[in-house]
């Protein structure tokens, strides 16, 4: 019965037998030298503990070092501002819309604002023509520094952490100051329709609406005048272009030169015709004296 069990074992657990096997087979040495199940058991468990501890050691280790890689890659700009409009520790920093670093210290003075920016990447640069703006968009207006560079893009030869690219002079360096401007601002947005309500307040709400009637009253009213002036423009062009392909503007031009010259000869004229009278004027006046003789 038991040799007809063993005969038709299933493919499982035929499968199954075969790891038991090859474990006893490989305790069996140790078996043979005095080591009991207990003891390899605990020395298992010893060298379970000891393989996880250098597994954890070799993980802190590399991410320390990527974390020291990383920290050497990165390189420090200051963004100068008029007005802070938000920018505090943390804001994000963005060219063309990609987060590339944050702000890491606001140094405020009596003259602008500095933000230090700490970049993540050497490799990207930043070329001194970019244009460098504060905006506040979103929902809840969040504060962002964006950086957009703008043509023509340079092509520099070293980095920004490099000793020549202060002589280089194609992109912001270690540490280096770029004047940045005022982009969409939330206060500046309150600030307009402030001063557009005190205006309104000023002059009178029914006023104001009485003033935007009468525009559009004259605007309705205009709107033929303006058809006429554009049928009169449209039936005029031909007329000048006809008038330019004859030949009309030079005859016109001719006529303009003679003319121009016949008044010169008038003038000549009219000249000697009051020297002649002065002359007479004189014989007269030479006829009276006594004793002369013409």
């Amino acid at each position: 019965m038991n040799a007809s069990s063993s005969e038709f074992k299933s493919p499982l657990s035929v499968v199954l037998d075969v790891p038991r096997k090859i474990w006893k087979q490989t305790l069996r040495p140790l078996t043979d030298f005095g080591f009991g199940r207990k003891s390899i058991w605990e020395g298992g468990v010893g060298l379970f503990l000891v393989s996880g501890t250098l597994l954890l050691a070799l993980s802190l280790a590399w991410l320390r070092g990527f974390q020291l890689r990383s920290k050497f890659r990165k390189y420090l700009a200051v963004f100068e501002f008029d007005q802070a409009s938000g920018i505090c520790t943390g804001t994000p920093v963005r060219i063309r819309g990609v987060n590339v670093g944050n702000v890491v210290r606001v140094n405020p003075s009596l003259r602008n604002i500095e933000a230090v920016v700490e970049i993540e990447d050497d490799k990207v640069i930043i070329p001194r023509n970019s244009l460098i703006e504060v905006n506040q968009s979103g929902l809840l207006m969040e504060t962002l520094i964006d950086i957009t560079p703008r043509d023509p893009i340079p092509a520099p030869s070293v980095g920004p952490l490099h000793a020549g690219c202060v002589k280089e002079g194609l992109i912001v360096c270690d540490r280096q100051k770029i004047k940045g401007h005022q982009g969409v601002s939330l206060d500046a947005l309150v600030g307009i329709f402030t001063r557009i309500g005190r205006e309104v307040e000023e002059i009178g709400v029914a006023n104001a609406y009485t003033v935007a009637e009468r525009v559009a009253t004259v605007i309705e009213e205009a709107r033929p005048l303006l058809a006429k002036i554009r049928a009169m423009a449209a039936d005029i062009e031909p007329l000048l272009a006809e008038v330019h392909d004859s030949g009309l503007l030079k005859e016109v031009e001719n006529l303009t030169r003679s003319l121009t010259q016949a008044s010169e000869e008038m003038s000549l004229l009219r000249k000697a015709v009051s020297y002649c009278d002065r002359l007479n004027v004189e014989y007269v006046q030479l006829l009276k004296v006594p004793g002369c003789t013409p």
